[in-house]
């Protein structure tokens, strides 16, 4: 009742305010803050550059078949996977362009102006073509069981010809939900430790999303509010959602590592039951604000939280659920009746906030993994691949605590 009782009267207008508003900045961030082709053509020029100047006589070269046209999250899952793949062979990794829907539906951007560590020691996909004529590869499919891909791959890749490409796409949905990632875990902990790096485009927007936000890293002494993230995956996700319950399908990738099984909110995932897997994967506003409340008594000193979300000009009723949690979470009465024994939020900001300038806006959703990487807390969607990108960098690249992560 309370929750309900926030969200009517006095809020009509503003919510309706909020939601126009909303829909306007959407419409002009879509149209006039993507990066700059200058920017991306410049980058392209410098690619060649970079990777002439990586290569060596005795080095050994490799190209994966690569994920094309899906989310940022989940085509980065892969290439991180790939460039360890290659690594861990002794091969130096040939990475691909991006494919950026948001500017079309075929249309590539540069690696680089993302992944900073992926393409620092690495080539491009053009040099590979330069340096191994067709005459000189070897392609290979490496198709196989779960449990033995990855070393069946390592042991491929560390043969003696010195260009490979792998024509089958080996980074399959049913792989990386297996628990065959497990026993990949340790090495990529590693890996993301001592070779992840986003490009300084998206670490600078970052910084000043967290100064602006007065949003405060948990590694950081410096001014701001100490918060929680909370990733809220709406979109077109409803619908997928219903799919997955329909083929009994759990979480993925690293959300299902064994260190995160009891960080699941209660009732815990039961993935013979449709119903449970549509509560976890599409939860109900009042299921995440249960969450939040049992995390907010548990953590009385952090009353800022940053939600990530999908809204956009496509996805208009995304901002009309932001404003209902924002609501909730500040009202200081609900906060009472819930048991909180600081008061409610002090501090409430979400992805259409991000202070992104002119040119900045295909580095949005990536500045949003990095904040919430930073925060002390994180509530994620174990179905999602930007959940559990977060939670990689945070277990991994930080080798942070899986106390600090639970699932809705």
């Amino acid at each position: 009742m309370l929750f309900r009782s926030c969200l009517r009267g006095r809020w009509a207008r503003p919510l309706i305010a909020f939601i126009a508003a909303s829909s306007l900045l959407a419409g002009y961030v879509y149209l006039s803050v993507r990066p700059s082709y200058t920017l991306y053509k410049s980058l392209e020029r410098l690619d060649p550059e970079h990777s002439h100047s990586v290569i060596k006589p005795s080095q050994k070269y490799v190209r994966f078949k690569q994920l094309q046209g899906a989310g940022f999250n989940n085509q980065a899952q892969e290439i991180l996977l790939f460039h360890h793949l290659a690594l861990s062979s002794g091969r130096t990794y040939a990475y691909q362009p991006l494919i950026w829907r948001p500017r079309g539906e075929h249309a590539t951007v540069p690696l680089s102006a993302f992944l900073g560590g992926v393409t620092r020691n690495s080539i491009s996909s053009a040099v590979f073509d330069e340096i191994c004529p067709e005459s000189e590869v070897k392609h290979v499919k490496l198709w196989d069981t779960y449990e033995t891909l990855w070393t069946k791959t390592i042991n491929a890749l560390r043969g003696p010809e010195r260009c490979i490409v792998v024509d089958d796409w080996i980074m399959y949905w049913g792989f990386l939900a297996s628990d065959a990632l497990h026993d990949i875990w340790p090495g990529f902990k590693d890996y993301l430790r001592e070779h992840f790096q986003w490009s300084r485009f998206i670490t600078e927007i970052a910084d000043r999303a967290q100064s602006q936000l007065h949003l405060r890293s948990h590694t950081s002494q410096s001014e701001g509010e100490p918060y929680t993230a909370l990733h809220l995956r709406r979109g077109d996700f409803e619908e997928h959602c219903h799919v997955l319950a329909k083929e009994h399908t759990g979480f993925t990738t690293w959300a299902t590592l064994p260190e995160l099984r009891s960080r699941v909110a209660h009732p815990p995932l039961d993935t013979e039951n449709a119903t449970s897997v549509v509560e976890h994967c599409y939860p109900s506003l009042r299921r995440i604000l249960s969450v939040i409340d049992e995390h907010a008594k548990a953590h009385p000193h952090i009353r800022a939280l940053h939600m990530l979300h999908d809204g956009a000009w496509d996805h208009p009723t995304v901002y009309i659920q932001v404003q209902k949690l924002a609501v909730a979470l500040m009202d200081a009465s609900r906060a009472l009746a819930a048991g909180w024994t600081n008061g409610p939020m002090k501090i409430i900001t979400h992805s259409g906030m991000l202070p992104v300038r002119l040119g900045e806006a295909d580095w949005a959703v990536t500045v949003d993994v990095e904040i919430a990487r930073r925060a002390d807390f994180f509530v994620g969607n174990g179905f999602s691949s930007l959940s559990t990108q977060i939670i990689a960098l945070r277990l991994g690249a930080d080798n942070g605590r899986p106390e600090d992560i639970v699932f809705y």
